[in-house]
Order: C-alpha cells, then sequence, then structure tokens
C-alpha cells in the first residue's frame, strides 16, 4: 500500500464513519467497484483507521468523555443503592450506563454471526446499493421528525436500548451508524441535539471494541518501518476528516438538513444496484 491510498482510505473512513452515509459501504464499494485496495487486504490497517475515528470524538468531546469516563467507576455503586434507577444518577454517571446499555445489542449481534453477514453483504454491490436507499430513508425520517423531548439527562433504559438495537442494525454496511443511531434517538423521543450528541458519545465502545478485536492481526502481521509509516499517514487522515465530519453532522442535523445526505445515498445506491446488476 502507497501513502496515497492510505489517504484516500482515511479519508472515506474518517468522513463516512459519521456523517450518515456509512463507511463500511463506501469502502466495500470502492474496493469491489472502483479497483480500490481494501483495508482488509492488510491486516491491522482498519485498527489505525478506527483508531483515527476515535481520536476524532474525544478531540470534539473530550469534555464529555473525561466526565463519562470518571462515572462509569462511580455510577454502579450508586445503582445497587438506588435499586437500579437511572434516576438515583448524576448526569455523567446516567451517561456512562447509557451507553453501555447501548452497546448491548452490537456485542449480542456480533456474538450471533452479525459480522459475518456483513463480510457477505460486501461482496454484493447491489444489495449495498439496496441498504444505503434505506439508510436515505431513515434520514428522511430523522429530518421529518419533530423536536422531542427526552434529553441526555432524563433518558431511560429503553431509550439506550432502542438506540442500541439502530447501532446493532448499522453493522451491515449501507446502513450508518450515526445516521441510524440518530434516527433511533429520536424515534425514541430524545432531542435532536441530544440524539447527536449520544450517538457519537455511543460509539465509543463500538469502536473501541472493533480495535480490540482487530489488534492481533496488527500485532501478528509485523509491519515494518514504512508500513507503520503509511499506517499512520491513514490514521491522520482518519483522525482529520472524522473531526470535520463530527462538526459538520451536529451544524446539519441541528437544521434539519439530514435529506441531503439522503439523496447522496439514493443516487450511490441506485448507482451501486446498477452496478450489480449489469455486472
Amino acid at each position: 500500500m502507497d501513502i496515497l491510498s492510505a489517504v484516500i482510505l482515511g479519508i472515506i473512513q474518517g468522513a463516512a464513519e459519521f456523517l450518515p452515509i456509512s463507511s463500511s459501504a463506501h469502502l466495500a464499494l470502492c474496493h469491489s467497484l472502483l479497483g480500490l485496495i481494501s483495508p482488509d487486504g492488510y491486516p491491522g490497517f482498519d485498527v489505525l483507521l478506527h483508531l483515527g475515528t476515535l481520536a476524532a470524538v474525544f478531540a470534539v468531546y473530550k469534555k464529555d468523555l473525561h466526565g463519562v469516563f470518571k462515572g462509569l467507576f462511580s455510577a454502579p455503586k450508586k445503582l445497587i443503592k438506588g435499586g437500579f434507577r437511572l434516576d438515583a444518577l448524576e448526569y455523567n454517571e446516567r451517561i456512562a450506563v447509557f451507553a453501555v446499555v447501548a452497546t448491548l445489542p452490537t456485542v449480542i449481534a456480533a456474538l450471533c454471526g452479525m459480522g459475518k453477514l456483513s463480510e457477505t453483504l460486501s461482496l454484493y454491490p447491489a444489495a449495498i446499493g439496496a441498504l444505503l436507499i434505506l439508510n436515505g430513508v431513515m434520514l428522511i425520517i430523522a429530518d421529518l421528525c419533530k423536536d422531542q423531548t427526552v434529553t441526555s439527562n432524563t433518558v431511560k433504559y429503553r431509550h439506550a436500548l432502542g438506540m442500541g438495537l439502530f447501532q446493532a442494525l448499522a453493522t451491515v454496511p449501507g446502513i450508518s451508524r450515526s445516521g441510524a443511531t440518530v434516527t433511533g434517538g429520536m424515534l425514541c423521543g430524545i432531542k435532536r441535539a441530544d440524539a447527536v450528541k449520544l450517538s457519537f458519545i455511543m460509539s465509543v465502545p463500538a469502536i473501541l471494541g472493533a480495535c480490540v478485536l482487530k489488534a492481533p492481526e496488527l500485532i501478528s502481521s509485523r509491519p515494518d518501518m514504512q508500513t507503520l509509516l503509511v499506517y499512520g499517514v491513514g490514521c491522520i487522515v482518519s483522525a482529520a476528516a472524522g473531526f470535520l465530519a463530527i462538526r459538520l453532522l451536529v451544524f446539519v442535523s441541528g437544521r434539519s438538513k439530514l435529506r441531503y445526505f439522503s439523496i447522496y445515498c439514493f443516487a450511490v445506491g441506485a448507482f451501486a444496484i446498477y452496478k450489480g446488476v449489469a455486472g
């Protein structure tokens, strides 16, 4: 892999991970339709790409995540004493519990073989295209949702599970994690701005989990210094693209303009279906 390929993959991963257009779909389509090198062809490279996107989340939400991390340690004792009621917790503790509960559906989906299904679907551009169109429909639904009343300080277990189920759905290529979770949050009654923030916060354990699972590949491949340099470039580009993507999504979602991304998903989805059918 050369530096140019690493830069391209970094931009795709960083931007599409947080913009509601599905990074996995774009990586798969670029590989199958355009002949771009897949990160899977370089063991461990996707770990660095994900670390880049993780750095972007920390850069934007460092204050929130610092409090959430502390809340992970103080919340269990209060939950037990309070009969596992979320209203017995402080704000950061509630968000910490929310992120943990919201991650459970994704863990269950992974244990049930969702990863293999995702790998299989990645081989069929038409299937990815159909899922991208479905993703576009979800974004329109999010735009049509009226602003709700539940905030990040009043969320319940059901809201965490609701957004978590939408995040688990996004394990297949074509369904955007950010788009699905924001839509799911609003359908569960969460205010738009809070749904966006919670979506990014709950992405941290999901991305960390992916990095942990893929880390052995990076270690076992024993990349040389030149390869590590190329990987590092991809990581940095992914972080920069991810940071800009998060800022853009916060701006756009606050103005109910997600439908612009849906138009893009419809166009790319239709193209993928055409190429997949026509061969």
